[in-house]
């Protein structure tokens, strides 16, 4: 039988390593100090640098009027504030791209315990999982996380409902959740075009195709595909880009 001391070491020894059950863990890049929370997914350090969280996007909050911010805009920055106070310890681990446009770091952001806050906001349902360039290295598990909290209806998913490729209309056009079935399949050098319910064309390039075979993910025709991405019109057709294999929901 185990006793208090023995429960006590088991705890602190395991505990940790558990925050990363559903995540590979590595080694922090950078330690750095929180000076405030932005939003769900932006953080300020003490030196004044903004940090974008890689792999998520939570709803906008309205800084003029909060009160007109998109819905669960402030229940994600809620979620930070609940494990997070300002001069606490972060750690940040970096991707390919360490900045972006804007001239915010970008990392995966955890908090002094190790865990894992762009995986805490996606497992409560507060944000979506997207890929930006090449920061994927975590996009199996965060798109896994982000499946069973849309399976459950949490949060941003609370309401959700693809639309139909059979019935997308011009009206649908920007980025857009679309289901349906492939029924068709042409593959040449530039690529993959694939047709979806006979209405909607998605096209992935030749060097994309490399990330689906990397990650062992095959298109098959008649396959039912959840999509996401920026929807366009041309030519009165419907048309999707896929840059990367999380943009295929499971």
């Amino acid at each position: 039988m185990l006793t208090v001391q023995y429960l006590l070491i088991f705890f602190i020894v395991f505990l940790p390593s558990s925050l990363y059950a559903s995540c590979p863990r590595y080694s922090w890049d950078e330690t750095v100090t929180l000076k405030k929370i932005n939003d769900g997914d932006t953080v300020t350090l003490e030196n004044g640098r903004l940090v974008r969280f890689i792999g998520i996007n939570t709803p906008e909050i309205n800084h003029r009027n909060p009160s007109r911010s998109e819905p669960n805009a402030l229940e994600a920055k809620a979620l930070l504030e609940r494990y997070l106070r300002p001069g606490d310890k972060l750690h940040l681990v970096f991707d390919k791209t360490k900045q972006d446009k804007y001239g915010r770091k970008l990392a995966y952001v955890y908090s002094k315990t190790g865990r894992n806050l762009a995986l805490l906001q996606l497992k409560s349902g507060l944000a979506k999982h997207w890929v930006i360039g090449k920061n994927d290295k975590l996009w199996r598990c965060f798109q896994d996380a982000e499946r069973k909290a849309r399976l459950r209806k949490k949060g941003v998913w609370s309401g959700f409902k693809p639309l139909r490729a059979t019935r997308l209309e011009k009206s649908d056009k920007g980025y857009a959740y679309i289901s349906g079935r492939i029924t068709d399949i042409n593959k040449n050098k530039k690529g993959m075009i694939l047709r979806i319910d006979k209405r909607l064309i998605v096209s992935i390039s030749s060097a994309k195709l490399k990330i689906f075979k990397k990650n062992g993910i095959k298109l098959l025709l008649h396959e039912k595909v959840l999509l996401s991405g920026k929807l366009i019109f041309s030519r009165g057709e419907p048309k999707l880009t896929i840059y990367h294999p999380a943009q295929m929901l499971p």
